[in-house]
């Protein structure tokens, strides 16, 4: 299953509304509804910030005693930031602090005190995607292992669009003679599927993108673009 996209959910999180993708696939995804959740409390958490919680300037004996340390006369100025000069862009900065912290969950940082202590997910294995038959492209996979079972992560940067088909990526034996279909990988996107229950990655370690066409056919295409094999 091809999950929704962290930047939408993002965007999402600070209430922009969801694309008719997104909102189909939120109502049958326990998993996305979850990380929406808890994107939706970093920013709930922001927005909840008051005039006592914005940084104030330090006594000038810090700046000198620092300016001393460095031996230099070049002492910094700070400007308290009135309340009449927050006013008007209160709602930019909290936008903005917002989404840098919504940017740190969706690199994988977990905030303990706000969303509980979940741990980090675990590296299985990882592997770069080097080019099929002189494709030009390259990318890297991952697989990682958190509470829900084992996903997998593919990235192949500058990947064109198909104008008649789309890219499928699969898990195949070593040999390659026995693949499975994993999900779809969108241009400019990072893949992240949820790998099947049960699915011994062992037994599967090489993972391939291929070029798929909209023929009703649901095996492989035989053209890939890129091939990697996992050291699990």
């Amino acid at each position: 299953m091809l999950h929704c996209d962290d930047d939408d959910l993002a965007v999402i999180a600070l209430g922009e509304p969801a694309g008719a993708a997104d909102e189909t696939h939120l109502r049958d995804c326990a998993r996305c509804r979850a990380h929406l959740e808890q994107l939706a409390a970093v920013v709930a958490s922001g927005r909840a910030l008051t005039d006592s919680d914005h940084p104030v300037a330090p006594p000038a004996a810090v700046w000198a005693s620092i300016a001393a340390e460095l031996a230099t006369d070049e002492l910094a100025t700070v400007t308290p930031i009135t309340s009449a000069r927050r006013s008007g862009r209160s709602r930019l900065l909290l936008v903005a602090a917002a989404a840098a912290a919504i940017g740190v969950l969706a690199g994988g940082a977990i905030v303990g005190g706000l969303l509980g202590d979940r741990g980090a997910p675990e590296l299985v294995a990882e592997a770069a995607l080097k080019p099929v038959d002189d494709s030009g492209f390259s990318g890297q996979a991952t697989i990682e292992r958190d509470s829900n079972g084992n996903v997998l992560t593919v990235s192949i940067p500058d990947l064109p669009l198909v104008a008649d088909g789309y890219y499928e990526v699969w898990m195949a034996t070593a040999d390659t003679s026995t693949m499975v279909a994993i999900g779809t990988l969108n241009p400019g996107h990072v893949g992240h599927f949820a790998l099947p229950d049960g699915m011994d990655v062992n037994a599967f370690p090489v993972v391939d993108v291929s070029v798929e066409h909209f023929d009703g056919n649901s095996g492989h295409s035989v053209t890939s673009v890129v091939r990697g094999q996992l050291p699990v």
